[in-house]
């Protein structure tokens, strides 16, 4: 597990790095109200999809963990794995809320902050798989979050959109959170 979770710290924060060369090339050559107006339309094409109004899902790599990276004893397999999930370009996606929080780094975010938004992306990952793991039943983790999804996830996207319009409102209010 150790390896896992450093693979996907590791990945996290590389994904958050490569991020942070648009986002100051965004924040430095568009305006202020064309990155918010960016940023509102990005959030409302996301919850839209998540809640089924657009018909389509963000582009990801929906495969499961290849047995030739499982059964590797030295770690390396449980280290690139978890690298890659926590770049997100392997396995499942099962919210928009991730393209959303790119988004925000990319237009409201301050740009040093994406390697940050790497590591958080890269820590709810983290608690995801170490409380099925230390639930005991992996299986009956999964199907009590399952059932519990919708409002797990309109939780979660309340406080994006609130957190992520305050920071706005502060942006243009001459405010920076950073």
């Amino acid at each position: 597990m150790q390896y896992f979770v450093r693979g996907l710290f590791l990945g996290g924060a590389s994904t958050g790095l490569l991020l942070m060369l648009p986002a100051v090339l965004l924040q430095t050559a568009v305006p202020l109200p064309a990155l918010s107006a960016a940023l509102a339309l990005a959030t409302a094409v996301f919850l839209a999809v998540e809640v089924g109004l657009l018909p389509f899902r963000m582009p990801q790599n929906a495969r499961l963990v290849p047995s030739d990276i499982v059964v590797r004893t030295d770690g390396s397999g449980a280290l690139q794995f978890g690298f890659e999930m926590g770049t997100g370009l392997r396995t499942f996606v099962p919210s928009h809320l991730p393209y959303a929080a790119i988004a925000v780094l990319l237009f409201a975010g301050p740009w040093w902050a994406t390697p940050l938004g790497g590591l958080a992306f890269a820590f709810g990952r983290s608690l995801m798989v170490r409380s099925a793991v230390r639930s005991g039943d992996a299986s009956a983790w999964d199907r009590a979050f399952a059932a519990r999804r919708a409002p797990i996830l309109a939780l979660c996207w309340t406080v994006a959109v609130l957190a992520g319009g305050l920071a706005v409102a502060l942006q243009h209010g001459g405010w920076t959170l950073f």
